[in-house]
């Protein structure tokens, strides 16, 4: 007897999503030659290739202060209350934010579950 596709797949127990880790909020960027208190959008996911948390998102400073210009080396983003995350940033957008990222554990708390254990 030939099972149709819908069937199989009717039988199968997927687990429920797991939401992304995420943080939207003020943070303090250390950067060579400035630290700024910024606002960011932060996100991030183990990479199945290399089993590490990679970290990204989007710095914003407020009206009237410079962000630091991308490639310019290693970063500290630290949020209240929380311990400086080492990142990189990257290129600015057409509004002046820039993209930060980061391998390991990032500036926002997670399940210690969501880091993979070789990573800091």
């Amino acid at each position: 007897m030939k099972r149709s596709r819908r069937a199989v797949t009717e039988d199968l127990d997927y687990p429920d999503p797991v939401p992304a880790p995420e943080y939207s909020g003020p943070a303090l960027l250390d950067a060579p030659g400035a630290e700024l208190a910024v606002t960011v959008s932060l996100n991030g996911h183990v990479d199945p290739i290399d089993g590490n948390f990679h970290w990204y998102g989007r710095v914003s400073a407020p009206e009237g202060i410079e962000l630091p210009d991308p490639g310019r080396g290693q970063v500290f983003l630290t949020l209240p209350g929380g311990t400086p995350a080492r990142g990189v940033l990257q290129e600015r957008d057409p509004w002046g934010n820039l993209r930060i990222v980061g391998i390991g554990t990032p500036p926002f708390p997670l399940e210690r579950a969501e880091i993979h254990p070789g990573t800091h």
